[in-house]
């Protein structure tokens, strides 16, 4: 199979009026048969290209009523394949996206109607629903094609299981795109939530997402976490602006403001974290990833800082596989500040040890009644927050390491000296091994502070670190604002890798957790992996996430919320992940692990520009 992706630029129909704003149209509805719950139900009525009088006239109504001058939505509806030359004719004034479905080539196709051309885009990564369906290798991106209509809309489209994509993903995050639409006939709709409250705030754009009526979930989400300064105007994780959660038809109309956006990416990326200061019309945006942002230390906005990888040699079990995540009380921002996060020299720092020696003793206990009860290790691997663990107390964890036989990694105070030494790291201790180091890659606002609001230096790393046994399995490591890089999580998963790792571990100290952990859930499909966050109690969202999909929990196998201290002990299916990534994809609908994601179909690798 070809796996070579060509990205192809065609001029953008979209324009943003004289305010900024993009007028959007999303119409959710009827597939005219209830496909909840039937597997092959959706590739074969996509397939039948018949289509009543009625149908085709409901249709051709819709579409002379979308709005000129704006972008409509529409969900895959019988009727849609009679109107294309409507479409072509239509595309002359506005612009179009609807999912037409299976056609006579075998391909299923969006039609995205804009700038007087009609595209027939062919779905790249097919799921298990597409039989006999050929898959597209062109992924076009509307843009201005000289740069000098300001007014011209960067966007994008994917058909359904594209989305799975982190290829597909990566390609649009090059490209910077404005908005990214998604059309759907799928019932995973929360997952594709998770997916979208990511990828506002990784690839930094508007996500709007269309599926029929018969399973909904469609939705429109913006980098915005609060609306207008209003403490009581209160978005979710990601600025949900809009979705529907049941069977319905709907058509909703919305501005978007891209003219905000890119006031924000402007700011963002000339003025960094200053730009949050600012007058930002009113609402409180996200804090987006470097890729957009210029940072204290940084020349402007560009990718994250250029990194190699570095393979170390572990030992890695694959049933059993016990993992602790310790979500604990901190000493308090304004320590940290005080003593420069070199947190052993705080007076209070004292307590806060001989607690953490306590918590350990009684896990220690928990495991060892666990293993002697139920066999295997006592414990795998521990996982303790960012910035944490004082540098002193790590003689104490390498002994914990030891007696259990497992890997502890732990974010730990800033180095000795003065502020030159400054760095945010991660010790990663293993049984009767020499310590290894992570040094945190990226910079976020919260990373050597100062009083008066000042920053200090701080040192950054330049390596990922992959823990792997001889077959290549093992583990990853990022801390925090790292995890904000879809750049590099692939990296860390996939580079000279022909899989994704089995785990990464993110340890942070930052009070989004409930975005980090939308990325928890998005990466763990994405990537078909399970994915560890520990956070500080404050903040929470500590949990293990995982591509599963067993009654009563889906994605997650365990989390804590915002102000919960406690330790938490879980059990991975290690050996279970790796027989789903080897079952042919049809064989595990109903199991207990989910279908698998684009990168399981076919790598896109080599990623060719077209014209």
């Amino acid at each position: 199979m070809n796996n070579q992706l060509i990205l192809v630029r065609q001029p953008s129909g979209l324009h943003t009026d004289a305010a900024g704003m993009l007028p959007l149209r999303l119409v959710q509805s009827s597939a005219g048969e209830n496909s909840m719950g039937i597997r092959q139900q959706p590739q074969t009525f996509q397939r039948n290209d018949s289509c009543t009088p009625e149908q085709a006239d409901a249709c051709a109504k819709l579409l002379d009523d979308s709005r000129i001058g704006g972008l409509t939505v529409m969900a895959f509806r019988r009727g849609l394949r009679a109107c294309e030359a409507q479409l072509e004719r239509l595309a002359e004034t506005r612009s179009l996206v609807a999912l037409a479905g299976i056609g006579e080539d075998h391909r299923n196709i969006t039609l995205v109607a804009t700038c007087g051309r009609l595209h027939r885009s062919a779905k790249i990564s097919l799921a298990t629903e597409d039989i006999g369906v050929r898959a597209g290798n062109e992924l076009n991106v509307y843009v201005s094609q000289d740069g000098a209509d300001a007014s011209a809309v960067s966007w994008a489209v994917l058909n359904c299981h594209d989305y799975t994509h982190v290829d597909i993903l990566d390609a649009l995050l090059k490209e910077k795109i404005e908005v990214l639409v998604v059309v759907s006939h799928n019932s995973a709709t929360r997952l594709y939530w998770q997916y979208a409250i990511a990828d506002v705030h990784r690839l930094y754009c508007y996500v709007v997402i269309v599926n029929i009526a018969e399973q909904g979930g469609s939705g429109v989400f913006a980098p915005i976490r609060r609306l207008r300064g209003d403490k009581n105007a209160q978005f979710g994780a990601g600025g949900q602006i809009f979705a529907t959660k049941g069977p319905g038809e709907f058509v909703v109309d919305f501005q978007l403001d891209v003219g905000n956006l890119r006031q924000l990416r402007q700011k963002f990326a000339a003025e960094g974290f200053a730009a949050l200061d600012k007058d930002n019309g009113g609402d409180a945006p996200m804090v987006p990833p470097e890729n957009f942002m210029h940072t204290f230390d940084r020349l402007p906005a560009e990718p994250a800082m250029a990194c190699t990888v570095r393979e170390i040699p572990t030992e890695w079990r694959g049933e059993k596989f016990r993992v602790a995540t310790a979500q604990l009380d901190h000493i308090g921002l304004s320590a940290y500040i005080a003593n420069k996060y070199r947190i052993r020299d705080d007076a209070a720092s004292a307590g806060f040890l001989v607690q953490l020696r306590n918590k350990l003793e009684a896990l220690e206990s928990k495991c060892r009644a666990t293993a002697e009860r139920d066999g295997g290790a006592a414990l795998d691997l521990l996982v303790l927050p960012e910035v944490f663990v004082p540098r002193t107390f790590l003689p104490q964890l390498q002994l914990f390491s030891d007696r259990l036989g497992a890997t502890v990694v732990a974010g730990i105070d800033y180095p000795d000296g003065d502020e030159s030494t400054n760095a945010n790291e991660c010790v990663i201790l293993r049984p009767a091994q020499k310590q290894e180091v992570y040094r945190k890659i990226t910079r976020s606002q919260y990373d050597a502070q100062s009083h008066g609001g000042g920053r200090m230096p701080l040192n950054r790393g330049s390596e990922l670190l992959r823990f792997v046994n001889d077959e290549k399995r093992g583990f990853g490591i990022l801390v925090c604002y790292d995890f904000s890089h879809l750049d590099l999580m692939r990296k860390i998963n996939l580079e000279k890798r022909k899989a994704p790792l089995d785990l990464v571990v993110v340890i942070a100290h930052n009070p989004f957790g409930d975005l980090y952990r939308s990325c928890c859930v998005a990466d763990a499909h994405r990537f078909y992996q399970y994915v560890v966050m520990c956070n500080v109690s404050d903040y929470g969202g500590s949990g293990v996430f995982a591509p599963i999909r067993t009654p009563g929990a889906r994605h997650v196998l365990a989390e804590a919320g915002k102000n919960f201290e406690g330790m938490s002990l879980i059990e991975l299916d290690l050996a279970g992940l790796e027989e789903a990534r080897r079952t042919e994809d049809d064989k595990l609908h109903g199991g207990k692990f989910m279908r698998k994601p684009g990168i399981f179909q076919r790598r896109l690798s080599s990623i060719r520009t077209g014209p």
